[in-house]
């Protein structure tokens, strides 16, 4: 799978964004898409522990799922969830 990379912030703070690059028109694609997304954030939530309750509106969050993208508080978050998914 591929990734777009990029660095935002929310409420100042820094974030690494990782917007996985999904095959939309490959046979089967939207219901892979699905399994694949969920896939991720179930990950996410084992790996680095539950999202704020308001996501992305609560400032400080060690990552979010927002705007079709994973933020990532810390570069090595960031990275490992490349790995994990590459």
């Amino acid at each position: 799978m591929q990734f777009e990379h990029d660095e935002r912030r929310i409420s100042g703070a820094r974030y690494y964004t990782v917007k996985p690059l999904f095959d939309w028109w490959a046979p089967g694609s939207l219901s892979d898409t699905n399994i694949n997304w969920r896939g991720m954030m179930e990950w996410c939530v084992t790996t680095y522990g539950p999202t704020p309750v308001d996501g992305v509106w609560t400032p400080g969050g060690r990552w979010y799922a927002n705007n079709a993208k994973f933020w990532f508080r810390d570069k090595e978050d960031m990275l490992m969830f490349v790995m994990r998914w590459s």
